[in-house]
């Protein structure tokens, strides 16, 4: 009724995550999604913005969309070059060029000239050392596949088909248990996925180190990158949830390798790592069992397989690793929470309560969207998700030398990625 409405739109100017009674309203100023009997507040509509922030708010999507061409520019350049097809890459560098003059004439288009700047820091020796590392475990991976596989194996074409199809269900998070059980499907997200996701994990990280913050950032999230760069150098027990193809542990070991534990003596310490999935079984006899024999053999490390699903709470589950996660150093957690949009709640709250402090957490997601919830459910008064209270976060994506843009429902030219440091 009409009296309960307006208690309702009055708390909502809050623009918090509440715990509430299952409720959904639409009207023309809110909209309210209840997911799990809770109710996520969405950012004010556009009917209620002022003339000043509808300007301001379609200056920053024009510049999300400039971003975007000049990625997607970059990223054909790079593969016509992979290709060595030079009639693509002159064309694209042509059309990068002139999109580059026109900004330009712009006194707002300083994004390229900064990516630029930071692209020449990032892509140092110690980037390549990572990079170099990544490319060998992956080719290891790849050969001992050939090696066993022979002539009997599907092609990669067939390979590459069926993962496409995995991975269609899996952004839309309508994934079954049963779509892991295919081999074949699993190796061709593997070829697919493994480099580029393992490189983004030692670009992300590189960004850390001190000559590469910008100026730009607020004080708040130069603290959080300063506190996890200083946690970096004595990471030796690294946890990944929805480890997949083990993708994220290899560029976390890359990194390290090739920035942290450059030295003989540092790059022989050995390194723990526990690799959670709720298809575990599955990954191993893919992949994850040829990979722990690479791990082992060459790095000296140690790999703890576990089967856990995050839209079960953590309390119900895998108690006999309750120990290992309370030694933690970092928490790597990719393309999870879009998959299992809005059931992993209570889990990754307890996860939290139980890592140390200091443990930080590495989240990559295609949108940012399900960030942005989890950035709102660490400010709520829920006593079920306390344990977000003592997150801190900060945002290492494209967007983060431009405050303005990470609120943002999109990034430019790749995913959404957020650290998190527990206080």
């Amino acid at each position: 009724n009409n009296r309960n409405r307006s208690k309702i739109l009055l708390v909502l100017h809050s623009n918090r995550y509440l715990p509430h009674s299952p409720l959904f309203i639409t009207d023309k100023v809110w909209l309210m999604i209840v997911v799990s009997s809770r109710i996520i507040i969405m950012s004010k509509a556009n009917s209620e913005l002022s003339n000043t922030e509808k300007e301001t708010k379609k200056k920053l999507k024009s510049e999300l969309k400039y971003q975007r061409r000049v990625q997607k520019l970059e990223t054909r350049i790079k593969h016509a070059i992979s290709r060595k097809d030079p009639i693509v890459e002159q064309a694209a560098r042509v059309e990068l060029a002139q999109l580059l003059r026109n900004r330009d004439c712009d006194s707002d288009g300083l994004y390229q000239q900064q990516m630029i700047q930071q692209e020449q820091v990032v892509h140092d020796e110690k980037y390549e050392n990572a990079t170099q590392l990544v490319r060998d475990i992956f080719h290891q991976l790849l050969s001992t596949w050939d090696e066993k596989e022979g002539q009997t194996v599907c092609n990669k074409t067939e390979q590459n088909r069926r993962a496409r199809d995995l991975l269609s269900h899996m952004t839309k998070g309508t994934q079954s248990h049963t779509m892991f059980k295919d081999i074949t499907a699993l190796r061709g997200y593997t070829r697919q996925k493994f480099y580029s996701r393992a490189i983004l994990i030692a670009e992300t990280f590189g960004k850390l180190s001190t000559p590469h913050q910008s100026s730009s950032l607020s004080l708040s999230q130069r603290d959080v990158m300063d506190a996890c760069w200083k946690n970096m150098s004595n990471i030796s027990s690294i946890c990944s949830v929805g480890c997949g193809p083990g993708c994220d542990a290899v560029g976390l070991l890359a990194f390290l390798r090739g920035y942290i534990h450059y030295d003989e003596i540092k790059s022989s310490l050995p390194m723990q790592f526990i690799l959670l999935d709720y298809a575990i079984k599955d990954w191993k006899d893919a992949v994850l069992n040829d990979l722990t024999s690479i791990l082992s053999n060459s790095f000296e490390s140690e790999i703890v397989c576990e089967h856990c699903d995050v839209t079960v709470p953590l309390q119900e589950q895998h108690q006999h690793i309750w120990p290992l996660l309370e030694t933690i150093d970092i928490f790597l957690i990719s393309y999870l929470l879009t998959e299992t949009r809005d059931k992993w709640d209570e889990y990754l709250a307890q996860l939290v309560e139980k890592a140390k402090q200091g443990a930080i957490f590495y989240f990559a997601e295609p949108l940012p969207w399900q960030l942005h919830r989890l950035i709102r459910m660490s400010t709520a008064a829920d006593l079920e998700l306390s344990p977000l209270k003592r997150l801190r976060f900060a945002w290492v994506d494209s967007s983060m030398n431009h405050p303005e843009m990470q609120e943002l429902d999109g990034r430019a030219g790749g995913p959404a990625l957020l650290l998190a440091i527990k206080l």
